[in-house]
Parts: C-alpha cells; sequence; structure tokens
C-alpha cells in the first residue's frame, strides 16, 4: 500500500468521493449536462443513468430521481463481508471509497436502500474490525519505506496516514544513525589498522 503523498482530511476525502458514479432512475425528464468532469446523457425515465455521486444526491433531494445503491452496499454482502473480517486475518477486498459512499448514501438517500438500520450497523462492525485488525497488523506490516497493507480504502488510509508518518520518520532517522555509526566504526577501524601498519614499519 503505497501512501498519499499529501495528508487529506476526511471532509476533502468526502470531497472527492462525490465524484463518484452511480446509478439512478430519473422520475422526470432531464437534459444533457455538460459538466467539467462529465457530459451527461439526457435523462429519461424510467431508463437508468450513471450521473456523480454529488448530482445524484442533489436530484434525489429534489425528489426527481432513485438512487440504484451500489451492489455490495446490500444487507446479506455485507454480512458475509464482516464474517470475513472476523474470520481472515487479510483485509477483505472492497471499494476503494466504501466508507464515503455509504456513509453519504446513508445520510441522503436512505430511503433508497433496502434495511439501512442494518446496512448501517454492519457499516460499522466492518469499520471497527478493520481499525483493530490495522493497529494489530502495523507493528509487523511498517518499515521506513512503506507499509504491507493490501485492500484498504481511501478513508482508512488517510487516517491511518498522519500518525503512520511519524513512525516511519522515526524509523528512518533511527536508521540513519544507526549507518552513521557503523560508518563511523569502519572508519575508525580503518584508522586503527593504518596506525598498526606505521607501527609495524618503525620497527
Amino acid at each position: 500500500m503505497a501512501l498519499p503523498h499529501q495528508h487529506l482530511t476526511p471532509q476533502e476525502v468526502a470531497f472527492i468521493c462525490e465524484s463518484e458514479l452511480i446509478t439512478i432512475v430519473p422520475r422526470q425528464r432531464l437534459g444533457s449536462l455538460n459538466l467539467i468532469s462529465i457530459d451527461t446523457r439526457p435523462l429519461v425515465p424510467p431508463q437508468r443513468a450513471d450521473v456523480p455521486l454529488w448530482l445524484a444526491v442533489f436530484l434525489r433531494k429534489q425528489k426527481r430521481c432513485n438512487v440504484v445503491p451500489p451492489d455490495w452496499l446490500t444487507v446479506d454482502n455485507l454480512e458475509r463481508l464482516v464474517k470475513e473480517e472476523s474470520d481472515s486475518p487479510a483485509f477483505s477486498k472492497m471499494p476503494w471509497r466504501w466508507m464515503e459512499v455509504a456513509e453519504i448514501l446513508l445520510d441522503t438517500c436512505a430511503e433508497d436502500l433496502i434495511s439501512p438500520s442494518e446496512i448501517a450497523l454492519h457499516i460499522r462492525s466492518l469499520r471497527e474490525l478493520r481499525q483493530a485488525k490495522i493497529r494489530a497488523s502495523l507493528p509487523g506490516e511498517i518499515n521506513s519505506s512503506y507499509i504491507n497493507m493490501n485492500n484498504l480504502g481511501l478513508m482508512e488510509v488517510c487516517e491511518v496516514r498522519p500518525w503512520v508518518g511519524k513512525v516511519v520518520d522515526g524509523l528512518r532517522k533511527i536508521e540513519g544513525e544507526a549507518g552513521s555509526a557503523a560508518v563511523r566504526k569502519r572508519r575508525k577501524e580503518g584508522d586503527d589498522d593504518d596506525e598498526d601498519e606505521d607501527m609495524e614499519e618503525d620497527y
């Protein structure tokens, strides 16, 4: 898992997530939109369409569409993922922005989700299980160059990065000091050898 070069706040991560495409079922006709990141095709009920998450939320609040939840955001699938997280030391494979998408949809489009309260419970369980696994895995997976963890989401990476960065910097400092000490030791040994050779030549 490579770390981002810049630290993103949870608010920034949530903002970035709003560009994710999500499927909607429009309730009203709407012409195509020329957006900065994408050009949407005309929305014609009841044809499904993929639009940025922020647009889906905007239209949903105006009751102009219904949101189609991602395939992974179902009670059955989340129950399976919770069991996988509990039974395996590895991290379950999740979408890169699973936490942010789930939170936004639960906050703004809960009426379009099947059993939103159960979904929220499973999302919270997944989050807690994965956080505990991160804390347990870090001592053996971190070094001065990278963290060896796979299948973490963007929010998880950004949450762990600030204090992991300090640990990595500390390890680099320790390795640098150890390397300097080894160099000084080799130089001293070399100087001692030179002195011994000079003494032998004097005799």
